[in-house]
């Protein structure tokens, strides 16, 4: 953060005023988050036996996994970009997934990102060799500094490089101011050098730094050369910034407790495995004479074995059995309590996740139009599809591409009506391809426990009507007479 005020700082001096606030300090603990490492949480001190143990706590990593599976339901490699014909179509595409840009790839990573940290941004410029570049940039490297209503049209986009002087070194600081304004888009390049790493320091000349890099530009143009991403949700934290916050900025509480759970889980297998006690007395070596009259030391248990466990106690026999009883079932009845709480809070709807005691799954491939999942989708898609659109005239604009029309048509494959999904499962349990079990709890909803409940009733209430209706069962054959 103090990196940030420096910036903010140095250059409202030159009458640029960027808005920092506090969201930096926010992302910085979404990362950490993301990351799945977060330092006053998962690393912990515990007192044992009087001495201080330096313990870590295992992580179910749910902030990635959330924006994983949403980022799915936003954007794949099946979505269609469309221009108003096919060669303006196949031109685009050319570019857009040229090896420098690889936009079906790198696009849905950088969303993902922009979920996790609740801002992105793009930048579309000509290179040196005259190729259309898309730039995919995190959020935590861009300031804005000019907005109406949320809608940014003035920020800079900083990246550092460090030259190693030995016992020395030397922080540079590329700065990009990129503004849109009566149609015109600015660009201007800045450079920096000092001695720490949270200090702007001296404006360098920039060109002695980057001889092949334009200092500055001004295009005449309809169309902004950069778009901000951020998820369609009202930032709590700041009202005032028009920077986005991470989807699971308000459920840092959920994954703790499910992460002290998932950690507690895994130590109830560790703490909880088979002892056996072995007196002292019964673990100590034992002379004995072998058939030659040799005398030597025997040890009959195994030291090494962690099985046993030897204690000074007065045993009332020399070796105890000890087996713990394992609560597998409230620990897994917990982590999916937590899971629906905070697919609920993301958007996704209770039940959208399961703990099964090896890991946490998606509970259906599919999401039905009317699902909690499908809406949270629809209003995401937004913002989405808004800066794609941006970003794909800036590239046609770019490279001279002429169009009046461009669809995006998102991959649906994962949505489907209900009654759809439940005639399909229908089938396929008609056909011996889906158990009756698992129809009854991917489509009703049961759990394990309910559905081999009503199994059982359908079960006994066919046996009913055949003694009813005078059926009788070949027990050899298996067949009714």
């Amino acid at each position: 953060m103090e990196f940030y005020n420096n910036i903010a700082t140095t250059l409202s001096k030159k009458g640029i005023n960027l808005t920092v606030g506090t969201i930096y300090d926010l992302m910085a603990i979404w990362k950490s988050w993301y990351r799945g490492n977060v330092n006053d949480f998962h690393y912990y001190t515990e007192v044992v036996c009087g001495r201080s143990t330096q313990c870590e706590r295992l992580t179910m990593n749910m902030p990635k996994k959330l924006c994983e599976d949403l980022t799915k339901l936003l954007w794949t490699e099946k979505t269609r970009i469309d221009l108003s014909n096919k060669n303006a179509t196949k031109k685009l595409w050319e570019v857009l997934d040229s090896k420098e840009n690889d936009f079906t790839v790198n696009l849905p990573i950088f969303i993902e990102k922009m979920l996790a940290l609740g801002n992105g941004a793009t930048v579309e410029y000509k290179n040196e060799n005259g190729n259309t570049i898309i730039d995919y940039i995190d959020g935590d490297v861009i300031i804005p500094y000019k907005f109406t209503n949320g809608y940014i049209t003035g920020m800079i986009t900083i990246s550092r490089f460090i030259d190693d002087k030995g016992k020395r070194k030397i922080y540079y600081t590329h700065i990009t101011y990129h503004e849109y304004v009566d149609g015109k888009y600015l660009k201007l390049n800045e450079v920096y050098k000092s001695n720490t790493d949270t200090t702007l320091g001296k404006l360098l000349n920039f060109n002695d730094i980057f001889p092949n890099v334009k200092e500055s530009e001004v295009v005449i143009t309809k169309n902004p050369y950069f778009q901000i991403w951020r998820p369609n949700l009202a930032n709590n934290f700041d009202t005032n910034s028009p920077m986005g916050i991470s989807i699971y900025a308000n459920s840092i509480d959920r994954f703790k407790s499910l992460d002290t759970k998932y950690d507690s889980f895994y130590n109830e297998f560790v703490l909880g495995k088979k002892r056996i006690l072995v007196d002292q007395s019964a673990m100590k070596a034992q002379m004995t004479t072998d058939e030659q009259g040799n005398q030597r030391l025997v040890q009959y248990f195994d030291k090494n074995d962690r099985v046993y466990v030897g204690i000074n106690a007065d045993m009332k026999e020399p070796v105890k059995e000890i087996d713990f009883n394992i609560r597998k079932d409230e620990h897994i009845d917990s982590i999916n309590a937590d899971l629906n709480w905070l697919s609920e809070n993301v958007g996704l709807g209770s039940n959208y996740y399961k703990f099964d005691g090896a890991g946490t799954k998606t509970a259906t491939e599919v999401i039905s139009e009317n699902s909690q999942a499908f809406r949270t989708k629809e209003h995401y898609q937004i913002i989405i599809n808004a800066c794609v659109e941006d970003l794909v005239k800036a590239v046609c604009e770019l490279e001279g591409i002429k169009t009046n029309k461009i669809t995006i048509t998102p991959d649906d494959s994962i949505i489907e009506d209900k009654n759809a999904e439940m005639t399909r499962a229908q089938l396929e349990v008609t056909q011996g391809l889906r158990s009756k079990k698992s129809y009854l709890m991917d489509i009703k909803g049961m759990s394990e426990d309910e559905a081999e409940e009503e199994l059982q009733k359908i079960q006994e209430e066919k046996m009913s009507n055949q003694e009813t209706f005078g059926f009788t069962s070949n027990t050899e054959t298996g067949e009714e007479e």
